[in-house]
């Protein structure tokens, strides 16, 4: 998935998660009606009120998911799915990660720059279970400074 695509997603995903933080359905209380994501950015734990799967059939090409929580942060990852195994960068195809934070700037992982796996550890034909981890430096002509550390991550998404 081109940056340009996985950045312009995540602003999606994040803009539909800017509503209410009223109950969302089966979700629970103030959670996605569509599952968990969850995670720590830099040490600070943040769970997604949002999550927009872009999921097609097992086997069928990339997978996405993106997220947006609290605090006001955008995760977004893709990869080419295989099913259930581990997913590294810089060695998995098509791999990558974006972190949008609504105080400005953007960071990316990818096959030319930083660090991170994607574990799929369920993967159903409505659902997908696994966990995540990335090191972020600042995405081509973003604004951001730093790098920045995701860790912890743990999503159990249904579509």
């Amino acid at each position: 998935m081109p940056n340009r695509l996985a950045t312009a997603l995540i602003v999606i995903a994040f803009a539909a998660g800017c509503g209410s933080d009223s109950p969302a359905g089966p979700g629970g209380a103030g959670g996605p009606a569509n599952g968990s994501l969850t995670a720590q950015i830099d040490g600070t734990a943040w769970t997604a009120t949002t999550i927009t799967p872009l999921m097609p059939a097992l086997g069928s090409g990339g997978l996405a998911v993106m997220a947006a929580g609290n605090p006001d942060a955008a995760i977004g990852f893709g990869w080419m799915d295989q099913g259930p195994g581990t997913y590294t960068i810089p060695e998995a195809v098509g791999l990558n990660a974006n972190l949008t934070l609504t105080a400005g700037g953007t960071w990316s992982a990818r096959n030319d720059q930083g660090s991170g796996t994607v574990v799929v550890t369920t993967r159903t034909a409505n659902r997908i279970v696994g966990t995540f981890q990335f090191v972020m430096p600042p995405a081509p002509n973003s604004n951001a400074t730093g790098t920045r550390t995701i860790t912890n991550g743990a999503f159990d998404v249904t579509f």
